[in-house]
């Protein structure tokens, strides 16, 4: 597996989707190696977690081309490294620069690929424009998102067979890559139900999380940056408070924006109805899940699956989502009212309204929901229905020898 993350960090979902996969089937008797572009110069060179060795390239990020040439060369080169030592059935990529110089390299010629599609890199960079400093608008943005173009162009047409989360991206594919449906494999994410499961005792979850006995309770865990809709949801939440007095908002999460969501909420005079939480460790997440009344996606843009919206409907909390992106997909066949109208904080807060006060007013039928929520995770998102998929689609590509001439 290769991917420009590195799953000795689990910080977002493209981290997680990876690390679930490798250790599923390096549970599965597999044996899984990874190598990730390091997140920073102290992460060790290699480590082994539950059966799988990781393998860190390190990078120069002194400038944007040192980092994007470091990103495509170190990676080639570990791989050729890496292929010598044994021999490889499938290359499973993640993500395009490390990818495309594993797969430019004359070593992985031989070797078939699957490139996980998880959302369009240059759009990505788009939504992140002037959050960091390699995330630059202008010319310079506009030239960097080109060059993602080409770069992930060119691993799409090398892979033998491409893996998408959702319909939606799927979508993305066909629109923006020209990429044929016969070559993409449809297989969602998941969530570890064992360990997101719905809390015996909610009351007693929220004395541990030292939050309200009484009052709605709101969870959100996004990355603080634009295109997760987090401004408009504290809006809504302004809103909201005409009709519902007590609630609270946890967001969880970090990024640029946490001063000027901060200034916002502020200016709201929301001091006392919406809580940071700050990065929420993996181990904690089913807690904090459990303890909501409902977890909120307010997603501008971009959603290619969820993993949250997954994780907390197994642990039997309702999430209420803009629809947008693969949201709709997950949601919708579960209750159709879970989707606001539209991305707005108007729409958010009559949704929310609307679903706290009949809870509120129905503690049976809520309960009863919750549950729901829960059997709609176990029947359609669980990380063992995923790795079924994933391991017959590795086990084919194995099985079909060296690549020959791609699709374009």
């Amino acid at each position: 597996m290769v991917s420009d993350l590195s799953p000795s960090h689990l910080g977002g979902g493209g981290e997680r989707v990876l690390w679930e996969q490798a250790s599923g089937l390096a549970q599965r008797g597999h044996r899984v190696r990874i190598l990730a572009r390091a997140a920073g110069a102290d992460a060790p060179r290699t480590l082994e977690r539950h059966g799988v060795r990781i393998r860190h390239v390190f990078v120069d990020r002194r400038s944007d081309l040192r980092f994007l040439r470091g990103s495509i060369v170190h990676a080639r080169r570990a791989a050729a490294e890496e292929l010598e030592k044994a021999n490889v059935d499938v290359l499973h990529v993640h993500q395009p620069l490390s990818g495309y110089g594993v797969l430019r390299s004359p070593a992985a010629r031989a070797v078939p690929a699957l490139y996980t599609f998880l959302s369009p890199a240059p759009l990505e960079f788009r939504s992140r424009r002037g959050m960091t400093r390699f995330h630059r608008a202008g010319p310079a943005g506009l030239l960097a998102a080109a060059v993602l173009w080409a770069i992930e162009r060119a691993c799409l047409r090398r892979a033998r067979r491409i893996h998408v989360l959702s319909d939606y991206s799927l979508g993305q594919l066909r629109r923006l890559y020209r990429i044929p449906e016969n070559r993409v494999a449809k297989i969602p994410g998941g969530a570890d139900v064992t360990r997101f499961c719905p809390a015996a005792d909610r009351a007693a979850v929220r004395t541990a999380l030292s939050l309200p006995a009484e009052g709605p309770v709101l969870l959100t865990v996004r990355n603080l940056e634009a295109r997760m809709g987090l401004d408009i949801l504290i809006r809504a939440v302004a809103a909201l408070r005409r009709d519902v007095p007590d609630v609270l908002l946890l967001i969880g999460g970090a990024g640029s924006l946490r001063g000027a969501l901060e200034s916002l909420i502020g200016s709201l005079g929301l001091e006392g109805h919406v809580r940071f939480l700050g990065f929420i460790p993996d181990g904690a997440l089913p807690a904090y899940y459990q303890a909501a009344d409902a977890f909120v996606l307010p997603t501008r843009e971009l959603e290619g699956f969820g993993l949250v919206t997954v994780e907390a409907l197994a642990c039997g909390t309702p999430v209420l989502g803009t629809p947008v992106g693969a949201t709709p997909e997950i949601l919708g066949p579960l209750d159709a009212s879970l989707l606001f109208p539209e991305a707005t904080a108007e729409a958010m807060a009559e949704s929310l309204r609307r679903f706290l006060v009949g809870s509120a007013r129905d503690a049976g039928a809520a309960r009863c929901f919750r549950e729901a929520c829960r059997r709609h995770a176990l029947a359609h998102y669980t990380w063992d229905r995923s790795l079924d998929g994933l391991e017959t689609l590795l086990w084919d590509l194995a099985s079909s020898g060296a690549p020959g001439a791609t699709a374009t």
